[in-house]
């Protein structure tokens, strides 16, 4: 059986994006089995991060009724900000070829797993031009941070225990533990490299508090280390603070970008009271900057950022 597909990236953190009837139960839990072998990077697959279902009622459907998120070892993924954004602008796609514009264009809620995200489009997206797509903002929701999780107690002796046994003490320094539907643990330090993710990173999927977990490691950056005029212009509203980070994400491994992610280190940077929480946060990642915002602590955080859509294809399953 052939089917159609997008493929998408968020700050180069891709996707496969396919549109499914909802009764098609088969259809999706193929695409589960399959998400290894499609996703490969060893030449014999499309190449992706993960693939986005979108369950539609028909063909003339603009939004779905849900999202499924699958990550590339077939694993289901709680949410993923940047899959979201790329879903989003998918539908934006299929908007402008069949509806007015504005019916999106304010914003509209996206059903995934248990929850419900708003999205919405921001910056000088020029829709005239068929690659020229806005930023993507979404809603994440209310993070928790430390001891707001119950575990709290059981994941300090965890990253204590991993400190000891990789013999990298400079991972208590400041370190964060946030979960926003899914978990992550974020590590600020002032050295870091690809080599020290892969140790850290791989580590931590192996505890038995969680089923894998998202691992960042941050370090501050100055408006001058960043193109900072290029980047309020692009979002079209005004930048604080900025941060690097490298990425582990739960079922995938290293990858170029992770919103959710994004926002797990902009709320750990919130908590330590040195951010200006009324500015957007900038979070420089290899494939591209995110923009965080969390106004209040009982506000849900939101992450922006670029989209692109890359080529559209058809798959065997």
């Amino acid at each position: 059986m052939k089917i159609e597909f997008e493929k998408w990236h968020g700050a180069k953190n891709d996707f496969v994006t396919i549109w499914i009837n909802q009764r098609d139960d088969l259809l999706r839990d193929s695409l589960i089995r399959q998400a290894a072998a499609i996703c490969t990077r060893d030449g014999s697959g499309i190449s992706a991060d993960g693939i986005l279902v979108l369950e539609e009622e028909s063909s003339e459907t603009i939004t779905p009724n849900k999202l499924t998120i699958i990550n590339s070892d077939g694993s289901i993924a709680e949410t993923c900000g940047n899959g979201i954004r790329c879903a989003a602008s998918s539908i934006l796609r299929r908007a402008r070829d069949q509806v007015k514009l504005d019916t999106v264009e304010g914003g509209f809620d996206l059903p995934i797993e248990n929850s419900v995200v708003t999205c919405r489009f921001l910056g000088d997206g020029n829709l005239a031009k068929e690659s020229h797509y806005p930023l993507v903002s979404v809603s994440m929701g209310i993070p928790k941070i430390n001891e707001q999780n119950v575990a709290w107690r059981e994941i300090q002796s965890e990253v204590k225990a991993v400190s000891k046994e990789l013999n990298l003490p400079e991972l208590l320094n400041d370190y964060a533990f946030i979960s926003i539907n899914n978990q992550h643990l974020v590590f600020f330090l002032e050295d870091m490299d690809t080599d020290l993710l892969h140790q850290v990173g791989k580590r931590f999927q192996s505890s038995s508090l969680w089923d894998g977990i998202n691992v960042h490691l941050v370090n501050e950056l100055t408006q001058e280390d960043v193109n900072h005029g290029s980047a309020t212009k692009k979002l079209g509203q005004e930048i604080g603070n900025y941060y690097r980070a490298l990425i582990w994400e739960r079922g995938v491994g290293p990858t170029q970008a992770c919103g959710s992610g994004a926002c797990a280190i902009a709320k750990a940077a919130i908590n330590s009271g040195f951010v200006d929480r009324s500015k957007w946060i900038g979070i420089v990642m290899p494939g591209d900057t995110l923009f965080t915002k969390q106004a209040a602590d009982d506000d849900s955080i939101e992450l922006a950022g670029p989209v692109e859509h890359v080529f559209d294809g058809s798959l065997s399953v």
